[in-house]
């Protein structure tokens, strides 16, 4: 059963109690009424009309003890003309007024309670559907019956009665109409969620749900956006990965597959043509010179790979002056070949990092600044507060190729960059390394200008 169809009939059957018992409530309550209200008439009834026939009697000078003629006595009540008043003899069941069907017999039997000082008592009698009250006097040697017609009050309770029910019937028919159309305007956003997880359970991570409401049910639309955003981000970060190392694979494949095919073809060519001594050594040299280049390139690789897998890194506390002759060694044959210049400049900054790694990642961005260089330019390295830049005067770096520098195996000038033993990974690697000491890395460059890669380390100590 559906949620909406629950709250409904949940709703309509507490409402029709509601209604059923209020209206029990004033059923009771107005009947109470009704009947106080017709028996104090119908008394005022009972002894205006026994105060009449004491009235007729007293003109005619008798009292209430006297013996009193029955034909006299009937003369009286019928000159009154009240068809509901009885007089029978007091020692015998003789009528003197009667235009009733009851018998003395019958209305004696009643339980009479007395209720006046006039010695008036009164009694409640119901016949074939008919309701009275019945009000009893002795007097004149005979016994007097007043019968009120209450047959009304119950006409009315009958009345009141089919109201209410009717009244009932139509509230709880309003209500749950109404309901209908609260609880569909009310729970809109749910059907809008369900449809929005089953678009998102086919694929589509960009539906959202348009949040128009502030309570519960905005709060629950508001909770499904930001995990619809969530899953988005984790599944295009998924997707970017898959893509990502899909042109990993390719590009490490494209970049095995040059040295390894000049490698075999030069073997296979050692091994079955005799080469003078010049075209063999030249053939043995470039089979040492690839076999460099793809050990620098594993190396690479497994630094890259380590990188991904390491949690994360044990700081120390080092010295700039350290690192950049550190950095300044590794690369000084290279820059001496190339005829590059480098500049360090330090005042004693202080950077707590992973000596090493760190050390790796000044070399990779002077050996990028070197190979984007030409003979007589200067690089220049230096450290300022919690800042280290590398700055070369190069062909500089164009703005569309800035983002995409730092994938693995991207080269903008391929053909130089395999010339000078270089695949592409250089900075991938220094930006995991980077990532790793929480450094963010910055370039500025413009073409023919030269690059400025700047490094912005949290871990510095002046």
């Amino acid at each position: 059963m559906r949620l909406k169809t629950k709250i409904l009939i949940i709703c309509c059957i507490s409402v029709l109690f509601s209604s059923v018992v209020c209206s029990a409530a004033v059923y009771i309550l107005v009947r109470n009424f009704s009947m106080d209200a017709a028996e104090g008439q119908s008394f005022k009834d009972a002894i205006a009309a026994f105060s009449k026939l004491d009235d007729d009697m007293t003109a005619l000078q008798v009292q209430k003890d006297d013996s009193v003629d029955e034909r006299v006595l009937e003369y009286i009540l019928k000159k009154q003309g009240d068809k509901l008043l009885l007089c029978f003899s007091s020692g015998e069941e003789k009528e003197i007024f009667n235009s009733t069907v009851f018998e003395k017999a019958g209305l004696e039997k009643l339980n009479h309670s007395p209720i006046d000082t006039m010695g008036v008592e009164r009694a409640r009698l119901r016949w074939q559907g008919s309701h009275f009250f019945v009000y009893r006097q002795e007097a004149y040697d005979s016994v007097i019956f007043k019968l009120e017609d209450i047959d009304y009050v119950w006409e009315r309770m009958r009345l009141l009665g089919i109201g209410l029910l009717v009244l009932t019937i139509a509230v709880t028919a309003v209500v749950c109409v109404l309901l209908f159309i609260i609880l569909n305007k009310v729970l809109h956003p749910l059907h809008e969620l369900s449809a929005g997880a089953r678009q998102i359970a086919k694929g589509r991570y960009d539906k959202r749900i348009i949040v128009k409401r502030r309570d519960e049910i905005g709060e629950l639309s508001d909770n499904f956006n930001q995990m619809a955003e969530a899953v988005q981000l984790r599944t295009e970060s998924l997707e970017e990965s898959e893509r990502r190392r899909t042109l990993f694979m390719g590009n490490l494949t494209h970049e095995l597959k040059t040295p390894m095919t000049a490698i075999s073809g030069y073997a296979k060519t050692l091994l079955t043509v005799k080469l003078p001594e010049e075209d063999r050594e030249e053939a043995l040299s470039y089979i040492y010179e690839e076999s460099c280049r793809l050990e620098r390139l594993s190396r690479k690789l497994m630094n890259l790979l380590l990188m991904e897998e390491e949690d994360g890194i044990d700081p120390v506390e080092v010295s700039a002056k350290e690192l950049f002759h550190k950095a300044e060694e590794a690369c000084r044959r290279n820059l001496a070949e190339d005829g590059i210049c480098l500049e360090c400049h330090e005042k004693g900054e202080v950077f707590c990092v992973d000596e090493d790694l760190f050390t790796e990642v000044l070399i990779n961005l002077i050996d990028n600044a070197r190979k984007a260089s030409s003979a007589g330019d200067s690089i220049i390295l230096a450290a300022k507060e919690n800042v280290i830049e590398v700055r070369d005067f190069g062909r500089g770096i164009p703005e569309e190729e800035r983002e995409r520098i730092l994938e693995p195996f991207y080269m903008i000038d391929k053909s130089r960059s395999r010339k000078s033993g270089g695949a592409g990974l250089g900075l991938a690697i220094t930006a995991m390394i980077l990532k790793r000491h929480n450094c963010k890395m910055q370039i500025e460059s413009k073409v023919g200008e030269g690059t400025r890669i700047i490094c912005y380390c949290d871990w510095h100590y002046q």
